[in-house]
């Protein structure tokens, strides 16, 4: 198996897509600009710094690819070991920012890997899928794991302690108001986790592989974050200054077993993104956003008076 599914790319070529409008859906009033040559008509929002794919999928057409093909397409992927590093990584994440495990939410959760692991730890999981048979395989694990998109979804304000979305925030068709979903029913001193591809840095090395003839390796969906339009945008929902950095790698490819030059080639790299978050965390800067994945940790602010911190 080749790159990883592109979901615009996926339903561009069923001709069910609709161009992006000239203003960025960020809610800041940003304009898109396009990006230049070789970068597949993707614009850059001139306010929020987020990228944006040249065109949108309907925002049914895209539930359904989510609700069936993905499922069907990579469900042995997304429960294989190759992710597991990264979940346990977050564990520890969670528990450093709150000692006492409470309900943890996982925003597109697939089939409930992640969720295992937390469980494991002691936290109370819950999690939302548009896919059937990812929210089955879930529920036969005896995970609390629900048939629905997001947002927006019938939790309570300020009920949870963390909500996680791993590599889902690009997928979204309105990411933004998934942010401040997750913001509604975070408690006071509640942890906000995402984990996004690099989005400027993806789009670069997809630019230099295409100048030079070679395969284009980048993770590129409905929308690229970076560090600067993260922050803007946890700042702008009223989320606390928080951390981003550089995210560990998956600890192997989770997409790609065939033995063509393409899949020799992303091997290559894995190894080498290994080796060198490797090399960062032994120089201590693996705290710098440079890397292919990042992760970016905010808390929803404590009251005035300092009471209700989890």
């Amino acid at each position: 198996m080749g790159k990883p599914l592109s979901v615009a790319t996926h339903l561009q070529s069923q001709h069910r897509t609709v161009t992006v409008a000239s203003a960025c859906r960020c809610g800041a009033g940003g304009s898109l600009v396009e990006m230049g040559p070789a970068s597949e008509g993707r614009r850059r929002c001139r306010t929020c710094d987020v990228i944006v794919a040249a065109a949108l999928p309907e925002e049914a057409d895209l539930a359904r690819c989510y609700g069936e093909d993905y499922w069907a397409n990579y469900a042995e992927e997304q429960q294989g070991a190759a992710r597991d590093n990264v979940w346990r990584h977050i564990v520890d994440v969670m528990e450093a920012a709150v000692p006492v495990p409470g309900t943890v939410v996982d925003v597109g959760c697939g089939g409930g890997g992640f969720l295992a692991r937390c469980r494991e730890r002691g936290w109370k999981g819950i999690g939302f899928d548009l896919s059937a048979g990812a929210v089955k395989h879930a529920q036969e694990r005896q995970l609390d794991v629900r048939l629905a998109g997001w947002p927006p979804c019938d939790l309570r304000d300020g009920s949870v302690q963390v909500v996680a979305c791993i590599n889902v925030l690009d997928h979204l068709p309105d990411p933004f108001a998934a942010m401040a979903e997750a913001y509604r029913i975070l408690a006071p001193g509640g942890l906000l986790y995402l984990r996004v591809p690099n989005g400027p840095l993806h789009a670069m090395l997809s630019r230099w592989s295409r100048m030079a003839g070679l395969p284009d390796l980048s993770i590129q969906h409905l929308y690229g974050f970076g560090a600067l339009s993260l922050r803007f945008h946890l700042a702008r929902l009223g989320f606390d200054a928080g951390t981003i950095r550089t995210s560990p790698p998956t600890q192997s490819d989770a997409y790609c077993r065939s033995r063509t030059y393409g899949a020799r080639l992303r091997g290559l790299c894995k190894r080498a993104d290994l080796a060198l978050y490797r090399c960062a965390q032994w120089l201590g800067v693996d705290r710098v956003p440079y890397g292919l994945s990042l992760e970016a940790l905010a808390r929803k602010p404590l009251p005035a008076a300092g009471e209700g911190r989890l």
